[in-house]
């Protein structure tokens, strides 16, 4: 929970949390128009777009209730001045299309009545806003003034949205200023809980996986389609206001199984703001974890400042808007770590050490193998690699009793550290009342380094950052409404959205044999990238895996939309094309990892098995005996492509005063993804070899194009009385055809391939560590996959798609407090999954027990690699009774064979603001049943897997049960309240008391 206060003189204090201190300055306008300048370049050469424009409609009737035509009604944007006029047609009716999201006033004027001035209007972004008007017999010199906003009910559509508006979100406490957590205000939203590191910004909408809602910002997908990441977060104080449609949304929207979140960001207006800000945390003011020990609190400081600024360049025409935000983190956290003792870091150990060298059989057969004398090891006889890569170790600084601890035996206050600066450039400009454009571009560097647990960098980090990040994103949007004629409007949107995310560890002057005296090492990617070396119950050396890659997804989305009025039939259809790319350049070790253990210093048993409490890791490391070698080769990048194309017709179709009916149909495109340089390959089930994309006869694509993808839309609203609505709706929608999060069905495997070298026998090392190891890469051809796991995809596995319905009630009370309650539901038919090994045993098999585990000759020996757990003369007898024998794995490469249900019971109550006071709060009680958990999965969430497991491959209906991301109750409330003291409120102050204790306000999220 947070609670915050703010005052009139903007000084905000999160309690226990931050403050902020806020400063208005006109003196920024040099600065601002610097970033007008980039505005306006960036106008000149990019292509137009459409932002996530608003609709207000209505009837105009007179005193007895009699429809108006003829009346000329006037929209007025209260910020940038624009005015609009629309003629009530026959029937009395009014449209307004395409209109930008903010505050308006109406004005309505017909011969015979008194002018009505309504003003108090607030278009919320992507809406559609009913605004019945009744005139009074007058003369039209004369005037009625009506102030009041919207309705709260909901009568247009039977979608279900909550809408967060500026004040809320330039109100409402955030840590770490991001507005995702605001989403969790609308019903049917889970945020599982995050971290003080990494807060959850994977909000799931109505049952939804992860990372499957649609992020759109100004009219644009921000979503990048690997692995369903937002490229940035907009800056809190550049929000306008942000929309989430939690069900049944229009047919205008697709591609997402949870939610649609659009944000509309801010523009210039008539006057010149700006407001300079920043928000300070440490240690101090945060709270000591209950369960934490004695002690100082670990280091922590985050400092977000920046600006934003805009105004008018030419009045009522154009207009700037520049912000900028920096955010400097610093966390510190304690690592501990077991390190070589002085003594043992000279050979010294204390149990017995074997000398791997004396490995021999006696007479009767039997193995001998000699300990070193006082279980010391000969300094000459250290590997000199070894000796030299042992430098990089610590000494211990932990004791116990005043003697050197042996095990956790080294503290280091690691910090990591998080520097982001993010910015933001807006040109808006209006061609008289017919034309209006609009461009932005966004910038975000994300520079992190994690603490690592020795002072070298090297360390396995667990969570969060795991290596020396860059992340760069890029966003151009552009927008271009061009009004036809007074009912007829067309929209033409382009975006352009790119994320780079490059990770870099441990990377030295040179090449990686060089560094470590290791020859023989077939690095290429990263080869100046130190490598790994795992010694069983020591800290390792080098980085953690994966911890070196680059990785960038851009996307290209063209959108046209057409709106015409005919009657009481509000019509739109319009397409939206998108280009995905994805460049990857991402082998886990590229440079080896390097296994040591105990085996090779212990004694041996006759039969050769180790005896207990005999050897040491270490001592088998600075002997330079490694058990396994392995290493990632990834020659070059590799560049997914995918292409979708989707089209949509929709009517609203106000067929009386009391309802309104929605009908649409989205017809979606998948076109199956490629390599741009064919690049991947598949498993052939039938001839048990890799089939290469684009070879062959083989197709360029791993998946055949669907075509039956048609998502009907359907809602109604139907008013029961003035104060009483019921809303219902239906909707289907198709998704990404990959499964999870992501377009790109192409394995990559044997363009990525994993080599080594290891122990045939776990009596004789793999090979001497200064020798080096002794591994070669096989070109990719047909038995590329031999001995490894291998994927596999079903060319006729479709996209899978969601249904969603809802029947919602909402009644108001009074013009301030709305109350609504409903069911909810939603069914995910081809769920995608994780890559899902088809190359278990047979349930049948089971019954052999123990004869499974026994050792038989090895029929495929001599054709699959020794390297290869099944290269060896003998292999376990259930490895000859799996569908394929030769391979370890066969995974079904992201599947879409999972379902999912999920229904609600769900409740809202919101006040508008008023008397000092605005909440709003949800309740929601639910339950998701399905066969695909896994992907709740936090693994999952940082990229695809292979392989997670399943009790029977062959039977899935197993896997049907309570979901892992089951979570039946779900409340959340918002807050703001003004404190009455100050001048206008209920306890009235002047002067200096004023100053102090004047308009402070109160606002909290629960």
């Amino acid at each position: 929970m947070f609670i915050g206060f703010l005052s009139p003189h903007d000084v905000i204090v999160l309690s226990a949390l931050s403050y902020s201190i806020v400063y208005s300055r006109q003196l920024m306008l040099r600065v601002a128009l610097l970033g007008v300048l980039a505005a306006s370049l960036l106008l000149v050469t990019s292509a137009f777009g459409q932002s996530s424009r608003a609709e207000l409609f209505g009837t105009v009737r007179d005193p007895a209730g009699l429809v108006v035509s003829g009346a000329m009604v006037q929209a007025h944007d209260l910020g940038t001045g624009e005015r609009v006029k629309s003629a009530t047609n026959e029937s009395g009716e009014f449209h307004f299309l395409a209109l930008r999201p903010g505050d308006y006033s109406v004005t309505t004027v017909k011969t015979g009545f008194m002018t009505l001035r309504r003003s108090g209007i607030k278009l919320p972004v992507a809406d559609r806003i009913a605004l019945d008007l009744q005139l009074q017999v007058g003369e039209v010199t004369q005037s009625v003034e009506v102030t009041s906003g919207a309705s709260l009910l909901q009568t247009t559509t039977g979608t279900e949205n909550f809408v967060v508006n500026q004040e809320k979100v330039a109100t409402l406490p955030l840590d770490g200023r991001n507005f995702v957590p605001l989403i969790a205000l609308a019903p049917g939203v889970a945020l599982p809980p995050g971290s003080t590191a990494q807060p959850s910004l994977f909000p799931r909408i109505n049952g939804s996986r992860p990372r499957t809602s649609e992020y759109i910002y100004d009219g644009i997908s921000v979503l990048q389609p690997e692995p369903g990441q937002v490229a940035y977060y907009p800056i809190i104080d550049a929000i306008e206001e942000f929309r989430v449609d939690i069900n049944s949304y229009s047919a205008e929207y697709g591609r997402s199984n949870g939610g649609i979140i659009q944000v509309s960001s801010k523009s210039g207006n008539n006057s010149f703001h700006g407001t300079i800000f920043e928000f300070f945390r440490n240690e101090q003011l945060n709270a000591r974890n209950l369960f934490a020990l004695p002690g100082p609190m670990p280091p922590f400081e985050r400092n977000q400042y920046g600006f934003v600024f805009g105004g008018p360049i030419q009045k009522s025409r154009t207009f700037f808007f520049v912000d900028w935000q920096a955010t400097g983190l610093r966390i510190g956290n304690t690592k501990t770590s077991t390190v070589p003792t002085s003594p043992q870091r000279n050979g010294i150990f204390s149990t017995p050490i074997y000398d791997p060298g004396s490995t021999r059989k006696d007479a009767q057969n039997n193995y001998i193998r000699d300990p070193f004398p006082s279980n010391t090891i000969p300094l000459y006889r250290f590997d000199p690699a070894a000796l030299d890569i042992l430098k990089r170790y610590p000494l211990p600084n932990v004791f116990v009793n005043g003697k050197v601890a042996t095990a956790n035996n080294y503290k280091r206050l690691a910090v990591d550290l998080d520097d982001q600066d993010q910015f933001d450039t807006r040109l808006d400009r209006y061609f008289g009342a017919r034309h209006r454009v609009f461009g932005r571009y966004t910038h975000l560097r994300d520079d992190a380094i994690p603490g690592t647990p020795l002072p070298d960098g090297s360390g396995n980090i667990t969570s969060g950052v795991i290596g020396a990040t860059l992340t760069r994103a890029d966003s151009v949007v552009a927008d271009y409404a061009y009004t036809v004629s007074p009912t007829a409007t067309n929209q033409l949107r382009f975006g352009f959205t790119r994320r780079g995310f490059n990770r870099s560890s441990l990377i030295t002057s040179q090449r990686v044999s060089q560094t470590t005296g290791i020859p023989n090492i077939l690095s290429v990617a990263f080869g100046h990238a130190f490598p790994v070396f795992l010694i069983a119950g020591f800290q390792q050396l080098g980085p953690t895996e994966s911890a070196n890659s680059q990785f960038t997804t851009s996307v290209t989305q063209f959108i046209e939309n057409y709106s015409a009025i005919r009657g009481a039939h509000s019509l739109k259809l319009g397409a939206d094309i998108r280009m995905e790319r994805l460049d990857v350049l991402q082998p886990p070790d590229p440079t080896g990892l390097f296994s040591f253990n105990q085996i090779f210093t212990s004694g041996l048993t006759a039969k050769g098995t180790p005896l207990p409490n005999t050897g040491s890791s270490l001592a088998s490391f600075l002997l330079g005996q490694v058990d396994s070698f392995n290493i990632d080769i990834q020659p070059q990048n590799l560049n997914p492509r995918a292409h979708i194309a989707e089209f949509f017709v929709q009517d609203d179709w106000r067929m009386s005063q009391r309802l309104s009916l929605t009908l649409g149909l989205r017809y979606t495109l998948n076109f199956p993804s490629t390599e741009a340089n064919n690049h991947g390959a598949v498993f052939n089930s039938r001839t048990q070899q890799l089939d290469f994309l684009g070879k062959n006869g083989v197709s360029e694509s791993a998946r055949k194009l669907q075509k039956d993808t048609f998502g009907p839309r359907a809602s109604l609203a139907y008013r029961v009385s003035g104060s009483f609505v019921i809303r219902a709706g239906y909707g289907l929608i198709w998704i990404e055809q990959a499964g999870i999060t992501t377009p790109f069905t192409v394995p990559f495997f044997p363009f990525i391939q994993s080599v080594g070298q290891r122990s045939l026998d776990n009596i004789n090392p793999a090979f001497v560590l200064s020798n080096g190891p002794s591994v070669q890469v096989t070109p990719p051809n047909p038995d590329s996959g031999l001995g490894q796991g291998v994927f596999a995809v079903d060319r006729n596995t479709g996209s899978g798609y969601a249904q969603q319905w809802n029947f919602t009630l909402q009644k108001t009370f009074g013009k301030n407090w709305s109350i609504e309650a409903g069911y909810l539901g939603s069914k995910i038919t081809r769920l995608g999954v994780p890559d899902t090994n088809v190359n278990q045993l047979p349930v049948s098999d089971l019954a052999l027990g123990t004869q499974l585990t026994k050792q038989v000759p090895n029929p495929f020996y001599g054709t699959i690699p020794e390297s290869s757990s099944l290269g060896g003369k003998t292999v376990a007898y259930q490895q000859l009774l799996r569908p394929f024998p030769r391979f370890t794995t066969v995974s079904l490469f992201r599947n879409n064979i999972g379902n999912s249900t999920y229904n609600a019971f769900q409740a809202r109550v919101e006040k508008r603001f008023s008397a000092g006071l605005t909440v709003t709060g949800a309740y929601t009680f639910s339950k998701l049943i399905d066969d695909a958990s896994s992907v709740f999965d936090a693994a999952i969430l940082t990229g695809p897997i292979a392989n997670y497991p399943v009790a029977d491959s062959y039977n899935r209906r197993l896997e049907r049960d309570l979901s892992n991301g089951d979570i039946p109750h779900v409340f959340s409330a918002g807050f703001v309240c003004e404190l009455p003291f100050g001048r206008g409120r209920r306890f009235g102050l002047s002067g200096w008391r004023d100053f102090l204790a004047g308009g402070w306000e109160i606002a909290g999220i629960v």
